[in-house]
């Protein structure tokens, strides 16, 4: 969806679907970037106990370390991913909130313009520069 600069497009109903396809795209990207941190540690702990079990029956030590290596890895995207999990609801709740003030601010002159029979002007008519 794109954004407009004036007209239809950043009228009150268009930003409230705006609004609303925002804080849907948010709340997907916190479940999938939980769902991937989780696998990432589930990653993580069978690389531990993979080099657990190579040291154990004495496998090369530098294979034992490029697994350790590995299971830092999948550690660091799961950290990253639960960072992203706190960003994306940050983002939500911004645009829950920011819904809640539009419609606050705007929703009872909508409902006044919408049951008027009287032509209104365009949004953005009345913007000031």
């Amino acid at each position: 969806m794109t954004i407009g600069m004036e007209g239809a497009s950043n009228g009150y109903l268009a930003l409230v679907a705006k609004f609303r396809a925002l804080r849907k795209a948010a709340s997907g990207l916190m479940e999938e970037s939980e769902r991937l941190a989780q696998r990432m540690r589930g990653n993580a702990n069978t690389a531990i106990q993979l080099a657990d079990l190579s040291a154990a029956a004495q496998v090369d030590p530098q294979h034992v370390t490029t697994i350790e290596d590995i299971a830092a890895a999948f550690g660091s995207v799961a950290g990253r991913c639960t960072r992203l999990v706190g960003a994306a609801d940050v983002m939500h709740t911004a645009a829950g909130h920011l819904h809640h003030e539009h419609q606050a601010e705007y929703g009872g002159i909508h409902a006044a313009v919408t049951s008027s029979r009287a032509r209104q002007a365009k949004p953005g008519f009345y913007q000031q520069n």
